[in-house]
């Protein structure tokens, strides 16, 4: 059986990278790494890369990372987004086969299959596009102890029950269905002026092209009474505890906001392509910064997103494209996997011509899935795809 001794484990953390050719995972960090750990864990894979702009907090890459103070006292842990330019014709990834002229960036992942069967190419515009790819799996890969991970030799050559039940659970998740919001009961409140600017071009296109902005505004604190918000851990950061598939685990509850104002849309470069996952393409934004800037003068943060849709059958909400980009943008905005009032607002026309502006957030759960890369879009869009690597368990049926 071997020794009953249980080691403690060193946590770790994932830490992703957005670039202006696409998003790059780093793993193996935790909070006393550095950036110089950061840039090591992309040179594994892509070694000749070039930096125009630093590791940074922020897009516009206007507030760079102190390469001497470790990660996680500038607010970066698990999940969080950092920021950086490079040049796109040194971000060539160094694979194992070295077969095959693909055009492919895929998000690395230290050769596991990207999540869902995605990938992201470059399109003959050379605009970055989220695809579904056919792929097949890679050779050897099914010795792992799970897709694309290594065999349990490799990793160690004794284990005890204890040991590889805790490793097993990393990679499985219990879906639960999340009743408390982020945000209280003031709820969002759009500008409507603002509203009516951004659909004036859906219009134009009858509702058939889609859309992005991003909404600028302010989150309004309330006065915490203690019984407005009793949360029965419905979906909170999944933690291994014990055996079986991760459950939302006990933390203490975070100050809620009563609402989101939204006073302005800013609609970055992009353009509509019905072959992209997310039914646009957005291009590079010479204006982010100055965007940034001229509402931090106001007063103002980006506060949320804004997508204009073709109307949809009954009960689709948002696609599986629109999930992952709104898990997305609430990891940037809590900086890891935290509770956030950061919103989705969906903008479509219903059968009898009036338009519906409707407002979401993602859970907690979800949001730690795409930070593991569990979730990925495939052929269905009303679906998000489980990456191989990962089981998830609805009503205790995989």
């Amino acid at each position: 059986v071997g020794s009953q001794r249980r080691e403690t484990p060193i946590p770790t953390m994932i830490v992703r990278v957005r670039t202006n050719v696409g998003v790059w995972r780093v793993e193996g960090l935790d909070a006393s790494s550095t950036t110089a750990d950061v840039l090591s864990g992309i040179a594994a894979t892509r070694p000749h890369v070039v930096y125009e702009r630093p590791l940074s907090s922020d897009p516009g890459c206007a507030r760079p990372l102190d390469p001497a103070v470790p990660l996680g006292r500038q607010n970066v842990g698990h999940g969080s987004m950092v920021h950086c330019r490079v040049d796109p014709g040194t971000c060539a990834e160094n694979t194992a086969d070295g077969g095959g002229e693909s055009m492919d960036t895929d998000d690395s992942r230290d050769g596991r299959r990207p999540a869902g069967n995605t990938k992201r190419i470059i399109d003959k515009d050379g605009s970055i596009k989220l695809v579904h790819a056919e792929g097949s799996s890679s050779a050897g890969s099914d010795k792992g102890f799970r897709k694309g991970q290594k065999a349990l030799r490799d990793m160690k050559m004794a284990w005890t029950l204890q040991e590889f039940t805790a490793m097993d659970d990393q990679y499985n998740f219990k879906i639960k269905r999340q009743d408390a919001s982020f945000v209280g009961k003031g709820g969002v409140h759009l500008e409507s002026s603002a509203v009516d600017g951004f659909q004036s071009y859906l219009r134009r296109f009858q509702f058939q092209q889609q859309r992005c902005g991003y909404l600028y505004g302010r989150f309004v604190d309330e006065e915490g009474d203690g019984d407005e918000e009793k949360d029965d851990g419905a979906d909170k950061p999944a933690a291994s505890s014990g055996w079986g598939a991760r459950t939302p685990e006990e933390k203490k509850e975070a100050k809620k906001n009563a609402r989101v104002v939204v006073e302005a849309i800013y609609e970055p470069p992009q353009e509509a392509d019905a072959d992209a996952a997310e039914g646009f393409v957005l291009l590079e934004d010479e204006a982010e910064e100055d965007v940034e800037a001229l509402a931090g003068m106001l007063g103002l943060r980006r506060v949320g997103w804004i997508v204009g849709h073709p109307p949809r059958e009954e009960g689709f909400q948002l696609s599986s494209a629109e999930v992952i980009m709104a898990a997305e943008l609430q990891l940037e905005s809590a900086g890891g996997v935290e509770p956030t009032p950061f919103v989705t607002v969906r903008v479509t026309v219903g059968d009898d011509g009036n338009v519906a502006v409707e407002a979401f957030q993602v859970s907690l759960q979800c949001m730690h899935m795409v930070a593991e890369e569990a979730l990925g879009v495939g052929p269905n869009p009303g679906f998000c795809y489980v990456d191989e690597t990962f089981t998830a368990i609805q009503e205790g049926k995989p």
